[in-house]
């Protein structure tokens, strides 16, 4: 007579706990590429919105204030009301340097328009001065700047171990 056990074997074990890892894997590769996306898309909205700013400064002739509130994660000044995603945030990596353009000193403050606000004059000039952004677990920066020039527009950046210019507005 024999006896039949019933259970699973070594190899079938081994087998539901590599598709088990491998599936983990790949989600944990999924939410991390997920920050990234939320971030730069942020930062392109945030964009969008300086752009606004700026042609509504130049159509009505009159200043434009775009107010950042690093405590509340938003940004408010004329029709712009917005808060960031809860997964990104005003922030920047330790040690990093910056500004964007010309990395010479470590940053020191995620919002550096004087006084966390952005002008926007009728001549189409716009404050100088740099935001940075960081997904909640500080693995990705963006950052969006203005320099000191005749000439005012928006560049956005990608921090990878170095900037990298990704367009301008």
């Amino acid at each position: 007579m024999m006896h039949i056990k019933s259970g699973f074997t070594l190899i079938e074990l081994m087998v539901v706990l590599a598709l088990f890892a491998l599936v983990a894997t790949l989600g944990v590769m999924q939410l991390s590429f997920l920050d990234q996306t939320i971030v730069h898309a942020q930062v392109d909205k945030f964009a969008a919105a300086c752009s606004y700013l700026q042609q509504k400064a130049m159509a009505s002739n009159n200043e434009q204030q775009l107010v950042c509130n690093e405590q509340k994660n938003e940004y408010r000044g004329g029709n712009v009301n917005e808060t960031l995603s809860s997964r990104v945030c005003f922030s920047f990596l330790p040690n990093t340097l910056g500004s964007p353009g010309s990395p010479s000193r470590v940053i020191k403050k995620a919002i550096t328009f004087p006084e966390s606000t952005i002008h926007f004059y009728p001549t189409g000039i716009i404050s100088s001065g740099t935001i940075y952004l960081t997904d909640i677990n500080k693995k990705y920066m963006y950052a969006l700047s203005n320099a000191v020039s005749q000439v005012s527009y928006l560049r956005r950046y990608r921090y990878d171990g170095r900037w990298k210019l990704l367009n301008s507005s």
